[in-house]
């Protein structure tokens, strides 16, 4: 099949649904055409349509072009917009660092030391850093484009933002040197988060959160329970107390902590490439629904459309029947350059083995 696929040879049925269509009916336990795929996109793509990163990250319509991009070329089941990881930060008073041709870095967190912990900055959504253009662009998407495909929108996790908050390091050592410094700036975090928030829930906007500096990589499962878990549940009980949901990706390495993400309360886990798919169905399947892992870097950069199919394979193999739903994505962002034909590779996967009925043969095939 792949072999066909490569050669040209290899006739691809088409959607039959929309986005929202898809998930409504796969909610409601009814047939579909295929299982749902999503290009992560965002300010890595925005180069494939001649805009510099610098002008993506300050422009609402901007982000809408690349948006509208990316939805109109692979049919991707999902849109939407981020604060990225340092917008909440920057917001609280960090200085970021922004590039034509690369994503934004820190370049002075707003707190110097810990100690200044409780005067971190409250703010304001309509007036601090870049969170009202990234409304802005959201409405837009909205209006145009909500009855076709979910919108959604990704928040920062508190712990990540205080990462950027305050630095890495001096965040890490806080937890052994500082406890409760940490936990005063974990609070207010968790505030700002949940006024921006508010705003998304208003606007009907779906809500994921990207949490990277909570990965295992970087911490013991004890410093995630004391200093991560308490404020982004936080931030889920908000949104459930107001009718919605929530999910969460984290970064590199999570499984010694997937029970603790399941009692934050969200509603679906985005894997990175590095964990199995097979074991998260087992361990969180009936609970949350799952989407991922094609490596970003490996095989979706770097690799051959030919190299994305057969990893799509492997997570649809892996994952399709899982009992809370499945989306076949990467393990993470889009790197900057990734090829158009692995991005239609990608979506195109999901099109042959992820056809309803899923032929599972066709997934067993060495």
């Amino acid at each position: 099949m792949i072999k066909q696929y490569m050669d040209g040879t290899l006739k691809i049925k088409q959607d039959e649904l929309t986005a929202v269509e898809r998930y409504r009916l796969l909610a409601q336990g009814k047939k579909v055409d295929r299982l749902p795929c999503a290009v992560d996109s965002g300010e890595t793509l925005a180069p494939l349509i001649g805009i510099s990163v610098d002008h993506f990250y300050h422009s609402s319509e901007k982000m809408v072009e690349v948006e509208e991009y990316v939805y109109r070329t692979f049919h991707s089941d999902g849109m939407g917009l981020s604060t990225t990881l340092r917008g909440m930060a920057e917001a609280m008073g960090s200085e970021i660092r922004y590039f034509d041709n690369n994503i934004s870095q820190l370049q002075k967190p707003a707190l110097s030391s810990l100690d200044e912990a409780e005067t971190a900055k409250k703010i304001d959504v309509d007036t601090d850093g870049r969170l009202h253009i990234i409304l802005d662009g959201l409405k837009i998407l909205k209006e145009k484009y909500g009855e076709e495909v979910p919108v959604g929108a990704t928040v920062t996790g508190p712990f990540t933002v205080a990462a950027m908050v305050v630095g890495t390091e001096k965040l890490l050592m806080g937890m052994v040197q500082k406890p409760e410094k940490v936990k005063a700036l974990m609070e207010i975090i968790a505030e700002n988060n949940n006024r921006y928030i508010a705003r998304l829930i208003d606007m009907k906007i779906g809500i994921g959160f990207a949490d990277p500096v909570s990965s295992t990589s970087l911490l013991r499962e004890k410093q995630y329970r004391e200093f991560s878990f308490p404020y982004i549940k936080k931030n889920v009980d908000f949104i459930r107390s107001q009718g919605a949901s929530a999910g969460l990706h984290i970064c590199g390495k999570s499984r010694k902590i997937w029970e603790d993400v399941l009692e934050t309360g969200i509603s679906a886990f985005s894997l990175d490439n590095i964990e199995d798919l097979a074991e998260a169905k087992e361990v969180m399947g009936d609970k949350v629904s799952l989407s991922g892992n094609i490596p970003p870097v490996e095989v979706l950069r770097y690799g051959t459309p030919e190299m994305v199919l057969e990893s799509g394979r492997q997570c649809i193999r892996k994952a399709w029947d899982s009992p809370k739903g499945f989306t076949l994505t990467s393990g993470c962002q889009t790197p900057m350059g990734t090829p158009i034909a692995n991005l239609t590779a990608l979506m195109d996967c999901a099109r042959i083995f992820g056809r309803y009925p899923i032929d599972e043969e066709l997934l067993a095939e060495e």
